[in-house]
């Protein structure tokens, strides 16, 4: 196959004359066809008017059947025109025709256009005779398209030779164009050349004003620029030289097979070298575990961690960094070497700290990757780290692992990043409640595109204190002011006006049952108080008879419920030596039997029990009600302070007695149980150890 090679003269003529030869056969074409449609419109207006005055002509003539008058108007036609021939249809046939026999003798074919004329040199054309709405025949004629064919040809001809004149014009101004362009484009050409090859500061002289002009002063620009360049480069080289021996990192230079070309002073001073050693030394006397087979045809960058050895055989931690370089038409490889001493030394203590740190961190980078996650961040998610360690991985995996621990009901609108990179609180709903602060800051504040390091905190427990704390000040302050009210109203209304004995009598009666309600609520409270404050200090333990204890407790309280039994059922026998404080098991008993009595109009049992449980016998009593029971949901918070499942006022207490249960039997190494049905009643059972349970007393 023939190669062609078209020099820039060439080219520009031959694209100039593809250019120019095709929109000249457009107009060429486009002239033509305006010229078709035009002697179209006037052949189809003459062969209209022709047929349709034959036609009127011709109507009395048809009707009549007078062929001597037909023959008489069809001549005297055609022979005034250029009709080829005329041809007369009625109903039954031909009447009369006159013209070329050649035309006459073919099929009649009327014609839309003048194309459709050109295969028998005849236009077609025919007008009907009518007579009040009803046709009688019609009127055939043939006009010759012989002197319009002649025009289109003529037109075509002359227009063909303007083109060719045209293209030859074109073509030898293309000509002179290109000779113009190359000449000066070859000056320029060589002179770049000559600039390539070192001689910098060549200047080209300049001729005209137009682009080529432009180019050659651009020229002239950069290579004085250049030549300003190489002198600079040659006064920069003394500058990196003694930038080289000044840096604090290690640099090298080794050919592909680890001949050591050059080292800067910090590398000497890492090795323990002189410099006069460093000649014909391979660099893995120094690095043995330098692999250079990574690197070798390689272009991207290696970072190698390995260990080097000094002189003394030291060994040093070392971070490499390294690439692929030609120089001289030869291969090296040149990097840089850091000492990790230091830095692996400080790492080991931050993770040390990192470990042992109850929050948890992670390290995010910009590309959203994690990079490092501490053991009290898997904890708090409750992720075991030997089956999905998160390192390496990006941030959604992270979030894909946790989505289901999310509580979305705090976090409905953003996404899990945006939330943990704008806010501070992070809420988990599985596999336990937790509530996370969240704190985020770059590890380099100077770089922005340094990675983020978020800081969790787990204030669940901090949390659920303070809303502890706010609902109980909440509710005991409404407590408080209950009674509070009663009496300050009724000793104002004393005040205010004299009253009847009886009157009086009965506020002075409401202020002091009001009082002792208070006084009976705050006791409660600060013995609630002493005893978590104190958490069992200050309890007198020691070996009792709970059967006299449970039974004086039973009368105790049947006094205040006259008409009403607490009957006991000893399902065990009663236990001779069980230790517990005598005066904090009685107010445990007091607050149980209250309850059972205060919400059942019926009598009461209380059963004994004895149960084994990890390695310990407990002995438990059970107070069972038939009266109005609680709901699964009221169950549930059994125990919460002034929480009470009637909260009508009907039936009178604080909703402090179940919590001070609770703190006095756990204090004495025993639990409480109670169970429940809506209506069935309650049954609240403690349980105390029968082994000897040490405390730590005042």
């Amino acid at each position: 196959m023939l190669n062609f090679k078209f020099s820039f003269k060439m080219k520009t003529i031959f694209g100039i004359a593809i250019i120019e030869t095709f929109f000249l056969f457009i107009l060429v074409l486009n002239s033509r066809s305006i010229l078709y449609e035009t002697i179209e419109l006037d052949i189809k207006d003459q062969a209209s008017n022709i047929s349709t005055l034959l036609a009127t002509a011709s109507v009395d003539a048809v009707v009549s059947q007078d062929i001597a008058t037909l023959d008489s108007i069809l001549n005297s036609t055609i022979n005034t025109s250029k009709i080829l021939y005329i041809r007369v249809v009625g109903l039954d046939g031909v009447l009369a025709e006159v013209g070329n026999q050649h035309f006459l003798n073919q099929p009649f074919k009327e014609d839309n256009s003048i194309v459709d004329s050109e295969s028998d040199g005849t236009y077609d054309a025919y007008a009907n005779i009518m007579i009040d709405g009803y046709q009688f025949g019609r009127v055939e004629i043939g006009l010759s398209i012989e002197e319009q064919q002649s025009i289109i040809d003529q037109a075509t001809n002359h227009l063909s030779t303007i083109a060719f004149v045209e293209m030859l014009f074109v073509a030898l101004f293309s000509l002179l164009l290109g000779v113009a362009l190359t000449k000066r484009l070859t000056v320029l050409q060589e002179a770049t050349l000559k600039v390539s090859q070192g001689e910098t500061g060549l200047q080209i002289p300049i001729e005209g004003s137009d682009e080529v002009t432009d180019a050659s002063n651009a020229f002239n620009l950069m290579s004085k620029k250049i030549g300003q360049v190489t002198q600079k480069l040659k006064s920069d080289n003394s500058r990196m030289d003694t930038v080289m021996n000044t840096v604090t990192d290690g640099i090298f230079m080794v050919s592909i097979e680890g001949d050591i070309h050059s080292m800067n002073r910090s590398a000497y001073r890492l090795f323990g070298l002189e410099e006069s050693l460093i000649v014909t030394q391979s660099i893995f006397d120094f690095i043995p575990e330098f692999n250079l087979n990574g690197i070798i045809n390689s272009k991207e960058k290696h970072i190698q961690n390995v260990e080097g050895l000094t002189l003394k055989g030291k060994h040093v931690a070392l971070e490499i960094h390294c690439n692929q370089m030609e120089f001289n038409n030869q291969q090296y490889i040149v990097g840089v070497i850091r000492d990790k001493t230091e830095i692996n030394r400080l790492q080991y203590e931050l993770q040390a700290v990192f470990n042992l740190s109850p929050n948890g961190f992670l390290i995010l980078a910009n590309d959203l990757s994690i990079s490092y996650v501490n053991p009290a961040f898997y904890s708090m998610f409750s992720i075991a780290p030997e089956r999905c360690f998160l390192g390496g991985n990006n941030w959604a995996c992270f979030t894909d692992l946790i989505d289901n621990s999310i509580d979305y009901s705090h976090h409905k609108d953003l996404s899990l990043l945006d939330e943990l990179l704008t806010e501070n609180i992070l809420y988990l709903k599985s596999p336990v409640e937790k509530v996370l602060t969240i704190s985020r800051q770059k590890i380099d504040i100077a770089d922005p595109d340094s990675s983020d390091i978020l800081f969790f905190v787990d204030i669940t427990h901090l949390t659920i204190v303070d809303k502890m704390k706010s609902e109980f000040l909440t509710t005991a302050a409404h407590e408080l002011r209950t009674p509070l009210v009663s009496i300050c109203g009724f000793s104002e209304l004393l005040l205010a006006r004299d009253y009847d004995k009886s009157t009086a009598h009965e506020m002075y009666s409401i202020i002091h049952r009001q009082s002792l309600h208070l006084k009976y609520l705050l006791d409660e409270l600060l013995d609630l108080s002493r005893i978590e404050a104190r958490a069992g200090k200050g309890f007198n333990i020691s070996i009792q008879d709970i059967e006299a204890v449970i039974k004086e407790s039973c009368v105790e309280v049947e006094g205040a419920f006259k008409g009403r039994k607490a009957i006991i059922n000893p399902a065990v026998a009663w236990p001779t030596a069980l230790a517990f404080d005598i005066d904090k098991i009685r107010q445990v008993l007091r607050n149980l039997l209250s309850n059972a009595f205060k919400y059942s109009s019926k009598d009461i049992t209380l059963v004994t029990h004895l149960k084994e449980e990890q390695g310990k016998t407990f002995f438990g009593i059970s107070i069972i009600d038939r009266g109005i029971g609680m709901t699964p949901q009221q169950l549930s918070r059994l125990g919460e302070r002034f929480y009470r499942a009637d909260d009508s006022g009907a039936t009178p207490g604080s909703g402090l007695g179940v919590s001070l249960v609770n703190e006095i039997v756990s204090i004495h190494g025993g639990k409480t149980e109670y169970s429940s049905e809506s209506g069935q009643g309650m049954t609240a059972t403690f349980w105390l150890p029968l082994t000897v349970h040490k405390f730590n007393k005042e």
